[in-house]
């Protein structure tokens, strides 16, 4: 009648040669060959059996090891290393001990390994010794302190950022994280709010609406949500931010969580809480466009023809002259006086056009840029290409004028600053908006006057973009030269 024996206890019966034959009682770890180093201990930790993937890990042969405590596959005792008498005691109190640090090869070398001990008992209940597997973690330990190394220097440069509240949520949009721009921003310092979830930030109307539940929807659906609105700091007071969420997921598309960035924009929006100083800007800027156009048609209109006329009395002059054999140099100055005539029309012309081209009242914007761009080019000697795209777009008179004084400045900069010798209009429909586009090979600018423009022609277009609810980015180009960049919404510049 055959017996059985409890889970981790040895049956000495049911081994040839007792409990002393430590080769037969333990022959699995023998024959069990791969990647683990599966060997066995007495109960005073020398080694019994040694199987064929811990003499790979480890160096040392079967006839080197056997009969030696395992402490020699343990380097120099530190505070780093487990004390192997440590680990077997763990092991005979709890019936197993797991450990994962430094060990040693025969060579002196260490690896990060793994070892599992497990006690075996007799069926009596006393220590018959030890059964132990072992793994080589080393690459793995590698790539773990990398990462663990590369994590920390991007907390290092997140944490550093005071500008942009930079924070992590869990799938549920709890704050997981938090650095010092977030504690600068929201008053929360990383103890008060991690672990809380971020529709504290919501004001009241926002959190009724569903609004943070909202973000995260989109952001986990579409990849991506912004939203700008007012957000709330820990002494209740309002502040108003632009907030974009990303969702985090792992290498088989779950979700593991959120990152979120979010931007104090209050001083912005405070300036644009001035609607009226806007207001009357742009009231003003209609008032001066009036009186350009006004002075323009006065110019090309009533002293145009009457130039025409005094051209056409100088010329008959002229001729009479030059026929009633008057003096070379009565003639001279009959020729000199054509000459100042047409030199006049040209001025009065070009005052007028820099005033307010009639083209652009009478066929339009495309028409009057391509005019402006050659006018341009025979001006100042720099050539200009034309890529004109919108012909199908019927735009507002309002919409036309700012357009052609956006090209017409951003030209005007080019000649003062950019010592650049080609510069491209483009004007074209893209993602149902219309894009302007005006590109030099100049020397560019200065960073602080792409972010603050001091120039009052720069400042001036900001603003007439911003009153067609347009969006405008000037700066450096990668390759070069200087872009005046703007988006205008399709309907806020069409006719209607």
């Amino acid at each position: 009648m055959s017996s059985t024996s409890a889970p981790g206890k040895i049956d000495e019966n049911a081994v040839p040669g007792g409990i002393a034959s430590g080769e037969h009682r333990y022959h699995f770890a023998i024959d069990i060959d791969g990647e683990f180093a599966i060997f066995t201990l007495d109960t005073h930790g020398q080694v019994e059996t040694w199987n064929a993937a811990a003499e790979h890990i480890t160096g040392y042969g079967a006839s080197e090891i056997l009969g030696k405590p395992f402490s020699v596959l343990y380097p120099t005792v530190s505070a780093d290393v487990a004390v192997p008498s440590d680990i077997l005691a763990r092991a005979v109190t709890t019936g197993r001990a797991y450990y994962e640090g430094w060990h040693a090869r025969k060579d002196g070398t260490r690896f990060w390994a793994s070892v599992l001990v497990i006690a075996q008992r007799r069926e009596q209940g006393d220590l018959a010794g030890f059964a132990a597997v072992t793994h080589d973690y080393s690459q793995r330990h590698l790539i773990e302190a990398k990462l663990r190394r590369s994590e920390q220097r991007l907390q290092a440069m997140i944490d550093s950022v005071e500008d942009y509240a930079i924070f992590m949520l869990s799938p549920t949009g709890e704050v997981a994280s938090w650095n010092t721009g977030a504690q600068r921003i929201k008053g929360y310092s990383a103890g008060e709010i991690i672990g809380r979830h971020f529709s504290v930030f919501y004001p009241p109307e926002a959190r009724a609406a569903g609004l943070p539940e909202r973000m995260l929807e989109t952001a986990s659906t579409q990849g991506r949500s912004e939203a700008e609105g007012w957000r709330i700091r820990s002494d209740g007071s309002r502040f108003w931010a632009d907030a974009i969420i990303t969702p985090i997921r792992d290498e088989k598309g779950a979700l593991r969580g959120f990152t979120k960035v979010t931007r104090d924009l209050t001083e912005h929006k405070r300036l644009e809480q001035l609607e009226h100083v806007g207001e009357l800007a742009a009231a003003t800027e209609r008032a001066r466009e009036e009186e350009k156009k006004r002075i323009a048609r006065e110019l090309h209109d009533d002293l145009g023809q009457r130039l025409t006329a005094l051209k056409m009395t100088a010329v008959i002059l002229q001729q009479e002259v030059e026929a009633g054999h008057y003096n070379p140099e009565t003639a001279a100055q009959a020729r000199g006086l054509v000459a100042q005539t047409d030199d006049t029309m040209s001025a009065v012309r070009r005052i007028s056009s820099a005033l307010r081209p009639t083209m652009l009242d009478d066929l339009g914007l495309l028409p009057a840029v391509e005019w402006l761009a050659d006018e341009f080019s025979r001006r100042y000697g720099i050539k200009v290409n034309t890529r004109l795209s919108a012909g199908e777009l019927e735009f507002s008179d309002t919409a036309a004028t700012a357009i052609f004084r956006i090209v017409q400045e951003a030209l005007t900069n080019v000649a003062r600053h950019a010592c650049a010798t080609e510069v491209v209009v483009t004007i074209e429909l893209e993602n149902n908006e219309c894009e302007v586009r005006i590109d030099d090979n100049g020397l560019g600018a200065a960073p602080a006057s792409c972010d603050k423009p001091v120039s009052f022609g720069l400042l001036g277009i900001r603003e007439r973009v911003r009153q067609l609810n347009g969006f405008a980015w000037l700066g450096n180009k990668p390759d070069g030269g200087f872009r005046v960049q703007c988006r205008f919404p399709i309907d806020a510049i069409v006719r209607r």
